[in-house]
């Protein structure tokens, strides 16, 4: 992380570079920027999903943007880091401090986690009774 950026809506951005060197003086410029926020138990629609998110991740959702350039000459990397990183902040800043966007990124990732959660369930659930039929049907002759 390179930097922390204190919104005036109480969130943080924070600011990572993940470039590395490629090949020879050729490097990946990667940028990511990113805002956590953790979730309260109330903003799920059931304790049951609540559950899930604290069992499979760090209880925080995220807004991430990731921006990347490849083979970029050694001698360039800082600058055009640099200037991704101005281009995202002119661009974007405004809108992650906007005063409703903790509850409307909450709301967006917890309706994403939870149809995954029920997506993830169905396919448990359908391949349970598969395996049941196939249990069931295993000693039958059909000849």
């Amino acid at each position: 992380m390179v930097e922390k950026i204190s919104l005036s809506n109480g969130l943080i951005l924070e600011i990572w570079d993940y470039s590395r060197k490629l090949a020879g003086d050729r490097w990946l410029v990667g940028f990511l920027a990113q805002v956590g926020v953790e979730p309260e138990a109330s903003h799920f629609s059931s304790p049951y999903y609540y559950e899930k998110f604290k069992e499979e991740t760090d209880g925080k959702v995220y807004y991430r943007y990731r921006k990347e350039r490849t083979f970029v000459p050694e001698d360039r990397v800082g600058e055009l880091f640099k200037g991704m990183k101005e281009s995202f902040l002119t661009a974007v800043k405004p809108y992650l401090s906007k005063p409703d966007f903790k509850e409307r990124l909450i709301a967006h990732e917890v309706k994403l986690f939870e149809q995954k959660v029920d997506w993830e369930d169905s396919i448990r659930k359908k391949d349970e009774e598969a395996e049941r039929l196939e249990k069931l049907w295993q000693h039958k002759k059909y000849f």
